[in-house]
């Protein structure tokens, strides 16, 4: 769903698609990328709803209090965490289930969803003006801006999710070949391999 309402968007922005078969509502290109992209982020919604809902009747390694440093342990282990993110140190805190960075970083994705979530729905609002739409996501346009604003935040958000993506993809893969423990792997197979020595934790 991110990948279509990535390219969907893409082309709402900037359509690039030329159609020869005379009027515009004889191929509605622009109408048909409108429509995926509204499906796919229904799509997307339910899926972040179904998460949020994990959040709080989810296993000890999926709730939010997994997420955020409360504790003084989860706290020094982000510092720990970050030292070795950034090569400082050569053993990581060890976490079955996400680390202290990962849950952060997690945090910070759902806040941007919200975000994302919010200005795209102000401005689908846009084209039903008096509709209950519109008096819902009005307030939206007085608080970050008119469409302009709302649609550059809306695209700029589209490309953190981009990056956030990359990087995501890149440090679960390296992470997995080097801590050997199959945190990223374990989705496709069900396992991860904890060491010996860790049992105890």
């Amino acid at each position: 769903s991110i990948m279509l309402l990535a390219l969907t968007g893409l082309y709402i922005a900037n359509p690039f698609l030329a159609s020869n078969m005379g009027e515009a509502y004889h191929s509605y290109v622009m109408g048909t990328m409108r429509f995926i992209h509204a499906i796919a982020a229904v799509v997307f919604g339910v899926n972040a709803l179904v998460r949020l809902y994990w959040l709080f009747v989810g296993n000890r390694y999926a709730r939010w209090s997994g997420f955020l440093p409360l504790s003084q342990k989860r706290l020094r282990d982000t510092i720990a965490q970050i030292k070795y993110y950034t090569l400082l140190s050569k053993e990581p805190p060890f976490y079955l289930g996400h680390n202290p960075i990962a849950g952060l970083s997690y945090i910070a994705l759902f806040i941007i969803m919200l975000l994302q979530g919010i200005t795209g729905l102000a401005l689908y609002a846009e084209y039903y003006p008096a509709s209950l739409w519109s008096v819902l996501f009005d307030p939206v346009f007085n608080i970050l801006g008119q469409s302009q604003q709302l649609r550059l935040i809306h695209h700029l958000l589209m490309w953190v999710f981009a990056a956030f993506t990359v990087i995501h993809l890149y440090m679960a893969v390296l992470y997995d070949i080097m801590e050997g423990e199959g945190t990223f792997s374990s989705m496709i197979s069900g396992n991860k391999f904890v060491p010996t020595d860790k049992h105890e934790e």
